[in-house]
């Protein structure tokens, strides 16, 4: 027995779980993020090498795409002949619209028409189509096109012709056409600047004709005007000059008649001129118009006019001294529009240098495709391989026991694979050699398997010193996540330790314990005991093994009824006394999701352990066997991750996580079979072959990926890289 004032080693507790520094957490976050991309490296390589293909058929099938530019300079006219002290061309250079409008002009369907008229017979023809691409009807020479052929042309240059202004502030204009052929693309970028100046040649040619023509207009509406104003004021003259010679000589006077018959002459010429008079601003009132345009030539109507008479003569002197000041100034406009005209008016454009013929296609940039289907194929790899890692629910680390599950990790046991056997046997016969068992004790299995067991052993050891457990239950969720070889090799690992330790099958369905430990006599166990006499000893039904201070009770017949067995009180009086014999007991109980025999037990037992396998099945199954053991009061002291194979733990000799086959929720049911045989039994022999020395680089490669990426971050968060 151990002395009582020294803890024994196989004392626990539940302990709290520590979340760890900051640092400690970046490190563990790190490193499986990095883990998962290594992981799954192979999926991140396949689509790489999918993307890396897609860019290479782009590259060898898509046709060469040309380019050529060529640039147009915008600048005011120089107009020596200008009277005006700005020059009208530069306001219009300064318009921030301007360029864009001339951008769109150049974009625009009457340049790409102009452009068509050119190309449209003879060889022209036909280099625009090996520019465009064009084969069969369109390549022959002197065929017309009809008006959908000539729509489609049309807009097939717009969309092949860009402009852009070389830079801000730039008065150049750099004009760019593509194409398939080379020659062809130089040819009508070219023949696009040619047109483009032309145009806006024209277009000036007619703003200037349009303005022209305006002030034309103008002027002779204003002459017009001046000659019936001065009519009018003739006509007013005289009729006041008629009132004072009857004052003076009477109606008979010759002077009078005189007056009397230019008077009525001036009257007929102002009606023949009544669009002119309703123009002008005095005759805008209908009492003066009829003033203005009927004659007075007696002395009565003299008399009742004259006082408007005298008012409309000096309104009639200021208008038209204001159309004559009107008409000086349009036309020295027009001569001033007139003698720019004959200088191409305000605007000049010209090619600076014309276009050069393309050397090589702008597409396909193979480079730059191959450099995209390399970025995009690791990127649709890497949200591939976290998507996996996302839907994949199971158990795959220690901390996912603390997260997950709430329970104390005690640790983890790499996955052990087994020679291949050569020798098919009977399943029929031997339905019981298709699961595949091993212990510690064989000396050809690694030395890590043994020390991850010890690893195990010292977390029970010291877990806690409140309480002195002695009789632990191992179980699992399901079938296959090895509880059995779990309980035999920490049984193993705690009597080489000195403790003295019993294992006892209570998996009392599907015993398989005394395979392990090699045991032949199996008919006489834990069945025998709760089924039989009450006299017999538990002390009876121990067997030793081959190993010091390891003890095995095995199941026994198989019962029809075992958990009836395990419900009575018999168990507890049995592991009471056997207590007294052993330092420690652990009992070997059938999965919690199958089978009610693994409750039942943990209320009898002290503690109990959860093996889970990782990868294997979702942790929600865990979680409910978890409840299950709970909710008859069961106390779950801590869980053991099993069968990890990759490197997420260097403290674990760089195991990690494995993904199983199957969930395995028939615990009862027959065996998976593989064509009716017996399923082979991998192996790891001592000696690392090359798919593990491949895996013992990994470690290394990823430590010193996530330990880069963690100093990285250490140093943008405080400046000083981690120690």
């Amino acid at each position: 027995m151990p002395d009582p004032k020294v803890a024994p080693p196989y004392s626990t507790k539940e302990s709290q779980i520590s979340t760890g520094a900051p640092e400690e957490r970046l490190d563990a976050s790190i490193h499986s993020y990095v883990f998962v991309l290594w992981k799954r490296k192979w999926l991140i390589a396949a689509s790489i090498v999918f993307c890396l293909g897609i860019s290479t058929f782009i590259n060898v099938t898509q046709k060469p795409v040309f380019r050529a530019s060529t640039e147009v300079v915008l600048q005011p006219k120089e107009s020596d002949t200008s009277s005006s002290s700005v020059h009208p061309g530069n306001s219009i250079m300064q318009d921030p619209t301007f360029l864009l409008t001339q951008l769109r002009v150049i974009k625009g369907p009457q340049l790409a028409e102009r452009i068509l008229q050119k190309f449209s017979t003879g060889e022209e023809r036909q280099l625009a189509a090996d520019c465009f691409a064009l084969k069969g009807n369109w390549a022959k020479k002197d065929a017309p096109f009809t008006e959908r052929e000539q729509g489609f042309l049309v807009s097939m240059i717009r969309g092949f012709i860009s402009a852009e202004q070389v830079e801000r502030g730039a008065r150049i204009i750099a004009i760019s056409m593509t194409g398939y052929d080379a020659y062809g693309v130089k040819k009508m970028v070219d023949t696009a600047a040619e047109t483009y100046i032309d145009l806006n040649y024209e277009t000036q040619i007619d703003a200037f004709k349009k303005s022209f023509s305006v002030i034309s207009k103008s002027l002779n509406e204003i002459r017009e005007k001046i000659k019936a104003g001065e009519m009018a004021l003739q006509k007013i003259i005289k009729e006041l000059q008629l009132l004072d010679q009857f004052k003076v000589y009477g109606d008979k006077h010759p002077m009078v008649v005189s007056l009397q018959t230019d008077i009525t002459g001036l009257s007929v010429k102002l009606r023949e001129s009544t669009n002119d008079l309703e123009k002008m601003e005095i005759s805008q009132r209908k009492d003066r118009f009829s003033l203005i345009v009927e004659s007075h030539t007696d002395m009565k109507s003299l008399t009742d006019a004259e006082v408007d008479l005298q008012t409309m003569k000096p309104l009639l002197e200021q208008e038209v001294n204001t159309n004559k000041e009107l008409y000086n100034s349009l036309f020295k406009k027009l001569q001033e529009v007139e003698l720019s005209g004959s200088r191409n008016v305000w605007l000049d454009a010209k090619v600076i240098e014309k276009a050069a013929v393309p050397g090589r296609p702008i597409r396909p940039n193979k480079q730059m495709n191959l450099l995209l289907g390399l970025l995009l194929g690791g990127f649709i790899g890497t949200g591939l391989a976290y998507f996996l890692e996302y839907l994949d629910s199971s158990l795959r680390s220690l901390n996912d026991l603390r997260s997950y599950l709430k329970i104390f990790p005690l640790g983890m046991v790499p996955m052990v694979e087994l020679p291949e056997l050569e020798k098919q046997i009977d399943l029929a016969e031997n339905p019981e050699l298709t699961r595949t068992w091993w212990n510690t004790n064989d000396g050809t299995l690694p030395l890590y398997v043994a020390e991850a067991y010890r690893i195990i052993r010292t977390s029970l050891a010291f877990g806690s010193l409140d309480k002195t457990i002695k009789v632990l239950q191992v179980t699992s969720a399901v079938k296959g996540e090895g509880k059995t070889t779990t309980v035999c090799n920490l049984g193993i690992s705690l009597a080489q330790a000195g403790i003295k330790t019993l294992l006892i099958d209570a998996d009392m369905r599907r015993p398989s314990l005394h395979h392990i430990l090699h045991i032949d006599d199996r008919n006489q166990g834990l069945s025998t005991i709760l089924s039989g006499d009450p006299l017999l000893s538990a002390k009876d039904f121990v067997r030793p093994t081959t190993i010091a201070n390891l003890y095995c009770m095995t199941a026994g017949v198989i019962p029809p009824n075992p958990a009836e067995l395990l419900s009575s009180r018999r168990i507890k009086s049995m592991l009471d006394a056997l207590k007294e014999e052993f330092d420690m007991i652990l009992i070997d109980s059938p999965p919690v999701i199958s089978v009610a025999d693994s409750p039942i037990i943990s209320s009898h037992v002290e503690g109990t352990i959860l093996v889970s396998r990782a990868g294997f099945i979702p942790r929600h199954i865990c979680l409910h066997a978890k409840h299950a053991v709970e909710a008859v009061n069961g106390r779950i002291i801590g869980g053991i991750l099993n069968c990890v194979t990759s490197h997420q733990h260097s403290s674990y000799y760089g195991y990690g996580y494995y993904y199983g086959k199957g969930y395995g929720y028939s615990y009862y049911g027959s065996d998976e079979k593989q064509g009716g045989k017996k399923k082979k039994k991998r192996s790891a022999g001592a000696a690392p072959g090359k798919l593990e020395k491949l895996m013992m680089l990994k470690e290394p490669v990823i430590d010193m990926i996530s330990s880069t990426v963690s100093n990285i971050i250490s140093i943008l968060k405080s400046g000083q890289p981690r120690k």
